[in-house]
Order: C-alpha cells, then sequence, then structure tokens
C-alpha cells in the first residue's frame, strides 16, 4: 500500500490539470524535471502535482523533501515496496483529481513556461485526448535549442485521422507525450484498467478508452518538454509489449472490427515499427523470447501492412532491411509532408 507522505494543503479551487510523475530510482533526472517546474508552479492553483515513488532505494525522498522545504507544492506518496511500473502508472491516473492528466516520465523535462502554455490550451476546452510531440536531448534540455513556448497545433474531429497523425510524429506509449481528460475518459463505459496489467503498456487502457469514444483531440508540435535519450530502458521483448501486448490491448478497450481498432493496429505496423525496430533489434540477443515473426504473425498477418512494413524489417538481412526502412521513411516523410501543409 502506498504511503502518503506529503499530502497538499486543502485548496478551495479545483485543478485543471494534474502532472503525475511516477518514478524509480532515478532522482538525479527528478532533480532535473523539478528544478525546471517548481517555478512555474508557484501560486499557480490550477496545477496538481503527484509524485508516486515505487520504492526508490536512492535518495528520491530527501530531493523531494528538499523541494517541498522550499515550497513545492505536490502529493508525495511513496509505495512500501515496488509495485511495478503498470501499477505505480495506475496509482498516478487514480489518484490525479483534475480534468486533464498528463503522466510525466520522471526523466523528462517540463521546459520552463510551458506549464502556463498548456492551461490556455486546455482551460475551458473540452479534448479527450491532447498529444504532445517530444524532443530528445541527452544531458541539457536546452542542448539543441528546439524549445518552442508556441508550437504549431491542429485540432481533430475524427478518431482515425488523430490516429494517424500522432504516427507520423510518436506514439501514443511515450507517456509524457499525451494528455488525457480524466472526466471523459471516466463518464465513458470501459473495462477496468487494471486487465491491462502485465502488458507494460497499461497507460493505454486509458488512452484507448477515450479514442474509442473519441469527439475532438489536439495535436501541439515540438517546444514544450523534452525526452531524456540518455537513460536506456530496461530490457524487454520489443515484439512482445509493442506487437502482442498492443493487440491484446486494442482487443480489449475497442469493439471488434471497428474503424478505431483497425487504425490503432495499422498505426503500429505503419509507423512504430519503421520508425523503432530496426535499431532496436541489435539489442534482440537481451530481450527476444520468441522469434518476432512468430510471435507478430498470428495476430497482425491478414494485414497487408504487416507483410510491407513490418515483416521485411524482422526477417530480412540486415542489408536489405535497411534498404526496405529507407524506402518506408520517404513514404512517410512524404505523408508528414502532405499533413503539414493541411495545418
Amino acid at each position: 500500500m502506498p504511503q502518503l507522505v506529503n499530502p497538499r494543503s486543502p485548496s478551495p479551487y479545483q485543478p485543471v490539470l494534474t502532472i503525475a510523475v511516477p518514478t524509480y530510482n532515478r532522482s538525479a533526472n527528478l532533480a532535473l524535471l523539478l528544478r525546471s517546474l517548481a517555478p512555474q508552479l508557484l501560486a499557480e492553483h490550477r496545477v496538481e502535482l503527484i509524485i508516486s515513488d515505487n520504492c526508490s532505494p536512492d535518495d528520491t525522498p530527501a530531493i523531494v523533501e528538499g523541494f517541498i522545504q522550499a515550497g513545492l507544492q505536490c502529493r508525495y506518496i511513496r509505495n512500501k515496496e515496488n509495485i511495478g511500473s503498470d501499477l505505480n502508472f495506475l496509482q498516478c491516473y487514480n489518484e490525479a483529481t483534475a480534468e486533464y492528466v498528463w503522466i510525466f516520465g520522471d526523466d523528462d523535462v517540463i521546459l520552463p513556461g510551458s506549464v502556463s502554455t498548456i492551461l490556455g490550451l486546455i482551460e475551458g476546452r473540452e479534448f479527450d485526448l491532447i498529444y504532445l510531440a517530444p524532443f530528445g536531448f541527452v544531458k541539457d534540455p536546452a542542448e539543441r535549442g528546439q524549445a518552442n513556448p508556441n508550437p504549431w497545433k491542429k485540432e481533430f474531429y475524427n478518431a482515425p485521422e488523430f490516429i494517424h497523425a500522432v504516427g507520423l510524429d510518436g506514439d501514443f506509449a511515450l507517456i509524457s507525450a499525451v494528455l488525457v481528460n480524466k472526466r471523459r475518459v471516466e463518464a465513458y463505459p470501459h473495462l477496468p484498467f487494471v486487465d491491462a496489467l502485465s502488458t507494460q503498456l497499461i497507460q493505454l487502457s486509458w488512452v484507448f478508452t477515450a479514442l474509442k469514444h473519441f469527439q475532438r483531440g489536439l495535436i501541439v508540435g515540438r517546444g514544450l518538454y523534452a525526452v531524456c535519450e540518455e537513460n536506456p530502458s530496461r530490457p524487454f521483448d520489443i515484439a512482445l509489449v509493442f506487437g502482442v501486448n498492443w493487440h491484446k490491448l486494442a482487443t480489449l478497450f475497442f469493439d471488434p472490427g471497428s474503424k478505431v481498432q483497425e487504425a490503432v493496429l495499422n498505426n503500429q505496423l505503419y509507423s512504430w515499427f519503421p520508425t523503432h525496430w530496426y535499431g532496436l533489434r541489435k539489442s534482440a540477443a537481451r530481450t527476444q523470447t520468441a522469434p518476432p515473426d512468430t510471435l507478430m504473425r498470428p495476430l497482425y498477418g491478414n494485414s497487408p501492412l504487416y507483410w510491407l512494413c513490418a515483416y521485411p524489417l524482422l526477417k530480412w538481412p540486415t542489408l536489405l532491411a535497411g534498404g526496405w526502412l529507407a524506402m518506408l521513411r520517404g513514404i512517410r516523410k512524404l505523408d508528414g509532408v502532405v499533413h503539414a501543409l493541411k495545418k
């Protein structure tokens, strides 16, 4: 059971935005995030900050306490034991009290001025989902000069179009990239989100619920936050998580054969695998539990996009796969240019 270390002082205001940070054993990264975020939250009653510490063995408690003593208003929850990333993410979602919930990675950074920009986008407006395009950094979030306090924005009123546009710029699995309207999600019928435990993608349960009932979404261009590229992800089977588990969640949370389910599955083949798989297959010896094609084909084999976009990257020799990948990226780049012209 979690221990509420620092309950936020009662406030007469209902927050508009909850920023919830699940953290584990990354105190230096968390400190970098809080140094950027804390000044943005001074006297900002519209934002609720939650830090959910998964029983970190490092000095995370001392880091958080130092910021609290310096005036940071937050709820610090320290789990008595490591409950795993999925349950910690779910705890962040469940503890959030604001209309919009932004679960944010502990090694990413919300850039100065971004909170007020985001509040300006959401306050008094009804979106089911907001997708924020990321940019990367290694040591210093300002190292590439990509910060932009006024990025481009585009609204969508059709779920498959929204899904496709997100796929051209990123993916829904990146937790820092998605704001979800919790009030709207909880008003929709849905399966218990605990049904997504052990997928390593539990955050998709509320994202997919919002997509199933989608009425209005917003995509915001790069410039408001930065994703750390220095910390390697903990080893996991890429085909199992982003192939099998992705399919499982799309089956659980969408109506079978619906256009939105089809869009989510096709986007994974068209966008995610061409973007990520080729570079990550170098770690296959450490992560694969079964040949990727053996895992993927029974689920995706009826889709032409599987044979066009995923199978060559899973099975072909490196040189051939690299050439095919270059062609796929060229197609997606042209697709992105077409979408950009429509902004």
